[in-house]
């Protein structure tokens, strides 16, 4: 078991908390999501103490986890602890995060009196957090609203923007001339599953794809589609080859460079490489501890994969093991999805799992040490869900609104139509 496990479940037990789902070698998450059930069962008698202590062991597992930072505030509340209310405010603050105390502070009235210059401190940096940021183009908003646009991949050369579908199994091609228009690329004549990630390799003449099954995935029946990587014709869309790998569960997302492919495989909690087109997919990395893989990078050495419950993960290029990066008090890196690098090492990630949602710079020191998040792009009111980042000619692309809640498991319609595609370009600062 891991030593950070080890320490967190000895602390809840010290409680008297059992945890019987951890019996077979816990991961994270499941250590996390025990420990907030337990909390919840102390709060509903009124334990207070108790549940503010296994809150707190959660956050040590998902620091800057916005529900649980919303927890310390409320537990602190009460317990009528308010400097450990205060508290749990301004960490929310200092995280970046935004925050509505008029909604969620039950008992603001009591803050208010206590100490009202301190919540209108509290109130100005929560607007600060919520400041916007950045000016973006609109590049790309074809006609697509059914298809629930995931995926995003921008050839570098011709600029054109190649866009996944999950709800259509297709792959729509949109030149730079025509935003507003589309053209189905692939899924029409070879079948697809739903498209999670999309890279384009020019070098290669390639368009790299990862497909895999959701509910929101239209299946015929008695079809059994799976997960692979595709591999297609970056002029003709043609698929050139699939891909595929033992135990492989949904593949998320990919990154390419210098002709080889790196695939997060978001349920099985595993890394492949192809090492270039005439490749076979390897398992690469794999961890227990991972979580809900997304977007990969190469960068600074090593290969960066972005964890959405749990935050950053470095893979070393020579152990192949996973260093879960320490979270900056700074910054929240809870809810991150996709992840890209530029030409100097930069990395960029989106975040849709905690407000403000957008595109943000993770920051590093001298010593390659995760020190903060900057905010590339914030506050546009054309950003929804924000799903995939891609750059191009010193700009990022951005997929900025996936309307994943349109699209509930159960099938049902919205009643008005669906939101359309908006892919945002921004000057990388």
């Amino acid at each position: 078991m891991n030593a950070r496990i080890t320490v967190v479940c000895a602390a809840a037990l010290s409680l008297g908390v059992a945890l019987p789902a951890l019996a077979q070698s816990p991961s994270l998450l499941d250590t996390s999501r025990a420990l907030r059930e337990e909390m919840r069962a102390a709060a509903q008698i009124e334990d207070f103490e108790t549940a503010r202590r296994l809150n707190h062991a959660a956050l040590s597992i998902q620091p800057g986890h916005l529900s649980l930072m919303n927890n310390a505030v409320l537990l602190a509340g009460f317990a009528g602890d308010t400097d450990g209310q205060f508290e749990a405010l301004e960490r929310l603050a200092q995280a970046g995060l935004t925050y509505d105390l008029d909604r969620y502070v039950r008992n603001l009235p009591e803050l208010e009196a206590a100490d009202p210059e301190r919540v209108e401190s509290l109130r100005a940096l929560f607007v600060a957090n919520a400041a916007p940021v950045g000016q973006a183009r609109l590049v790309g908003s074809p006609p697509l609203g059914d298809a629930l646009i995931e995926a995003l991949a921008v050839d570098n050369e011709t600029e054109r923007l190649y866009l996944g579908g999950v709800a259509e199994r297709r792959i729509y091609r949109v030149e730079p001339f025509a935003p507003t228009e589309f053209e189905v690329f692939a899924g029409e004549d070879d079948p697809i599953g739903s498209i999670f990630g999309l890279a384009a390799d020019r070098r290669h003449g390639r368009l790299y794809a990862v497909e895999g099954v959701v509910p929101q995935t239209p299946v015929a029946e008695g079809e059994t589609p799976g997960t692979a990587l595709l591999a297609l014709d970056l002029e003709t869309g043609e698929l050139i080859e699939r891909y595929t790998i033992e135990g492989a569960e949904r593949m998320g997302d990919l990154t390419v460079r210098d002709g080889i492919v790196f695939v997060s495989d978001a349920d099985a909690g595993r890394i492949y490489r192809l090492d270039g087109p005439r490749g076979e997919l390897e398992l690469y990395a794999e961890d227990t501890r991972f979580a809900s893989l997304q977007g990969l990078a190469q960068a600074r050495g090593a290969l960066w994969v972005v964890d959405y419950a749990l935050g950053l993960w470095r893979i070393d290029p020579v152990t192949r093991n996973a260093h879960l990066q320490p979270s900056p008090a700074s910054a929240s890196l809870i809810g991150l999805d996709g992840l890209i690098a530029d030409r100097l090492g930069r990395l960029f990630v989106v975040r849709n799992g905690a407000a403000p949602t957008g595109v943000f710079e993770l920051v590093f020191d001298d010593q390659n040490q995760l020190v903060g998040m900057e905010p590339v792009l914030i506050g546009d009111e054309r950003i929804g869900e924000p799903t995939t980042v891609r750059v191009s000619d010193g700009r990022l692309f951005v997929n900025a609104d996936a309307p994943w809640d349109q699209f509930p498991e159960d099938g049902t319609a919205p009643e008005g139509p669906r939101r359309t595609p908006q892919i945002l370009a921004v000057p990388i600062p």
